[in-house]
């Protein structure tokens, strides 16, 4: 028995499959216990490791303020030593690293120290570099701003004017800024800079930055800010300017009448626009809001008239309104009755009658027409469009017959009946 177990063990110790397994069991074998009975002690660097800021129960917390910027931006080392066996397998996620905000009692910068929870207590943390976080705390404040456009650089063609640049596009003329409190209170105005430099010959869009400044006008950088848009578009229109004559215009005047009757004086005979060059080119003459005939008389003839601006058109004299004085030097008055009656658009199969005639109607203009004015040269002009047959009261038109040159003052209405 003895022999054969001695031919079974010589025969496994010259069979390489069993030597070569069985070398390398009986190396790990030693290594093991060398090292569990040696412990022989490492060191390792970890970098690039980041902090945690804990905020539970804090000043920050209770009043609602926030962490300014990106603090894993901010990257630590730290240096470990212990057991090979403990300190060989950590990698950097092992640590955890934090600081408390326990000492923040107002907004403001402060290097807060860092700490580190150890997944093991077989290995000791030797340093943490830098041993603080720096984090700054404030308050987030959101503001709507208006944005003032500015065209760098722009200037016209011969004969045209650049105008100041505005915010064009879909974008509005305003955007919102959130950040910390001390940051966004310092904003003062808002622009939005397009850097053009080129001569221009018609109205042209540019795409522009937004820029911050503060009340000295120093530029504020947007680090921690959060703009609703930091690009808009900014436009430059090309205008041209001219000088034209001011003329007065009249409304409601009757059938027939001469304008060139009519004489009115303007304290601004003559008035600068400007507008796109295509609309200016087209305007001889600037037009005030037309005058009610009706309401001009010897004790009404002065006016206070509003210009009419064509699209795309404004003055360039700063004027809100135009006195307008109507030459009634000459012109009298006269009541009389009015029973000549003419009805208009009277719907068909319908029949206009009955009309009552209108009293106490004044009729003004020059001495010499008036003087020969009766009842038989003067008319009234009913318009019936959309009457039905029954009673009405309408406005009446007064209009004369031979004379251009004279007006009813007022307005008058009738009855008629429509069957």
């Amino acid at each position: 028995m003895k022999l054969l177990s001695s031919l079974s063990i010589r025969k496994l110790l010259y069979n390489k499959r069993f030597t070569i397994p069985f070398s390398l069991f009986m190396a790990f074998a030693i290594w093991l216990t060398i090292t569990i009975d040696q412990k022989p002690t490492i060191g390792r660097t970890f970098a690039d490791v980041t902090v945690s800021i804990n905020l539970e129960n804090t000043f920050v917390a209770e009043n609602k303020m926030s962490i300014i910027g990106d603090i894993s931006e901010q990257k630590f080392t730290v240096v470990v030593r212990g057991p090979n066996y403990a300190v060989s397998p950590l990698t950097a996620s092992d640590f955890s690293l934090y600081a408390s905000a326990a000492e923040v009692d107002a907004p403001g910068d402060y290097k807060l120290k860092v700490m580190s929870v150890k997944n093991s207590e077989e290995y000791e943390i030797l340093s943490i570099n830098p041993p603080t976080v720096k984090v700054n705390f404030d308050y987030v404040e959101t503001k709507e701003f208006t944005v003032t456009a500015v065209a760098e650089g722009a200037t016209a063609a011969q004969g045209l004017i650049a105008e100041a640049g505005v915010v064009g596009g879909t974008e509005k003329d305003s955007i919102t800024i959130s950040g910390p409190r001390t940051v966004v209170n310092k904003i003062e105005t808002v622009t939005a800079l397009a850097k053009v430099n080129k001569t221009l010959s018609a109205s042209e869009t540019f795409e522009a930055d937004i820029v911050l400044y503060d009340e000295q006008g120093e530029v504020i950088e947007p680090t921690n800010l959060s703009l609703s848009a930091n690009k808009v578009n900014v436009t430059v229109p090309i205008s041209k300017k001219k000088n034209v004559p001011v003329k007065v215009e009249f409304s409601n005047l009757p059938k027939g009448f001469s304008k060139e009757s009519l004489s009115a004086k303007v304290d601004h005979p003559n008035v600068t626009i400007i507008g796109t060059p295509e609309t200016i080119d087209k305007i001889t003459e600037f037009t005030l809001t037309p005058i009610d005939i009706t309401t001009v008389s010897a004790s009404s003839s002065t006016f206070q008239v509003l210009p009419k601006l064509p699209e795309g058109v404004r003055l360039l004299d700063a004027i809100e309104s135009f006195k307008v004085d109507v030459n009634v030097s000459g012109y009298i008055e006269k009541t009389l009755t009015v029973s000549n009656l003419k009805y208009s658009n009277v719907s068909s199969g319908l029949k206009a009658s009955n009309g009552v005639s209108i009293k106490n109607v004044k009729i003004f203009g020059p001495r010499a027409a008036v003087n020969k004015i009766n009842s038989s040269n003067v008319y009234a002009e009913l318009n019936l469009t959309d009457k039905m047959a029954g009673a009405h009261t309408v406005s009446a038109s007064i209009g004369f017959e031979g004379f251009n040159n004279v007006w009813a003052i007022g307005t008058y209405n009738t009855t008629v009946t429509i069957k």
